[in-house]
């Protein structure tokens, strides 16, 4: 593993520091806030930013030229992400496209499809959502039921979806279906690309505690897709989507490690203002310090082994593991350093409300904990199969 720095690489991390710098939205706050405004207005500013980080060329590192990509290193993406982490900027509003999507695409899809959709994704020309969760099949992936059924030379989608993220902004869906009911259930589904806009489509919001509404349901009746919005081979979806996860817990968003720690530093400097910093909070903050430390060299061995050709396995599963608690402590001492200014309308308060209340989903979302646990205790760390309910 190695974890230094190239002097062209410490230069490009200047030349990224100093584009941010003078490149940030003027509205806004160092604190990642918008001005208050509506949810569509939101939208729209984040479709601007990440408009313009692709025209400087940050967008897209280590994807391939040929698709509207950079072509570097996984180095050099992991530099822009630091980057835009300590730099707290805005985070992408088409994470689905950039982080799954994509990726999916790159590695499986035809040649048509990459040509058109991987630049579309970069450009935010489209933006996406994943069809993957439903109400009986959460972190459960082989119980989906929702089917798809070959027509001709067309699909017919029935079945519903939940906790989809932006599905009543996405104009395309991802989506995990039944294909084959006569192999077991982890051979038989298959990946689709299925247009939002397409006749049969109902989306229903779901408002989360904190008021935003990014999570959806979303039901199909009799949606008919053309045969070449399959990505990848009949029945080997679970296969294609095990696979690019792992790479994507291992390489995407690589900003939160940098960002995290400035939200830490940002409630430091808040305490020590108050005069509020004991030995008990000083011991909390230590530990939260070490596992952010932990955290990025999880992050440097990984992109040392992706630059070297190596795979990327189940271990990815760790860093899932370990961002997701580590933030929701970052949350847990906000609340108790704010204690009743939690509640105030101040630009730190505001703040970390909205933290604490979306890092409260953070170990469910992405594959739960316990899912975590289990793909670490078995395919790591060679433990024998836990028992399995009905269903799983």
């Amino acid at each position: 593993m190695d974890i230094t720095f190239t002097p062209q690489q410490q230069a490009y991390r200047e030349q990224v520091r100093s584009w941010l710098a003078e490149n940030l939205p003027s509205n806004w706050t160092q604190g990642g806030l918008w001005p208050a405004q509506s949810e569509e207005a939101e939208q729209e500013l984040l479709i601007d930013w990440e408009r313009r980080l692709y025209a400087a060329g940050y967008s897209g590192i280590a994807w391939p030229k040929d698709y509207g990509g950079q072509g570097r290193d996984h180095v050099d993406d992991l530099i822009v992400n630091e980057e835009l982490g300590a730099a707290s900027a805005p985070e992408s509003i088409n994470t689905i496209g950039r982080e799954l999507v994509a990726p999916i695409i790159l590695s499986v899809g035809t040649e048509e499809q990459k040509r058109h959709y991987v630049p579309r994704i970069l450009r935010m020309d489209d933006t996406w959502c994943q069809g993957f969760s439903e109400p009986n099949a959460g972190s459960d992936l082989a119980s989906i039921k929702t089917r798809a059924r070959r027509s001709g030379d067309k699909w017919i989608i029935n079945g519903q979806k939940i906790w989809t993220s932006y599905a009543h902004f996405a104009n395309h869906c991802i989506l995990l279906a039944r294909t084959n009911m006569d192999v077991s259930p982890y051979r038989g589904m298959s990946l689709f690309i299925v247009k939002m806009e397409t006749p049969g489509i109902e989306v229903r919001p779901i408002r989360h505690m904190n008021g935003l509404r990014h999570f959806n349901e979303v039901f199909f009746t009799d949606v008919e897709i053309d045969d070449g919005m399959l990505i990848g081979p009949l029945d080997t979806g679970w296969k294609v989507a095990v696979e690019v996860l792992g790479f994507e817990r291992a390489t995407t968003r690589l900003y939160r490690q940098a960002r995290f720690t400035e939200e830490l530093r940002a409630l430091v400097d808040y305490a020590l203002d108050a005069d509020d910093v004991g030995d008990a909070l000083r011991a909390e903050i230590g530990g939260i310090v070490a596992e952010l430390s932990i955290m990025r060299y999880h992050n440097l061995r990984f992109i040392s082994r992706l630059s070297s050709g190596a795979r990327i396995g189940e271990e990815a599963s760790f860093l899932k593991l370990l961002w997701s608690n580590l933030h929701q402590k970052i949350a847990r001492l906000a609340l108790e350093l704010l204690g009743p200014e939690f509640d105030a309308l101040s630009p730190i308060a505001e703040r970390f409300r909205r933290i604490y209340f979306t890092s409260r989903g953070e170990t469910i979302y992405a594959g739960s904990s316990q899912i975590q646990r289990n793909i670490l205790a078995e395919r790591v760390l060679g433990l024998p199969r836990g028992e399995r309910r009905v269903g799983q």
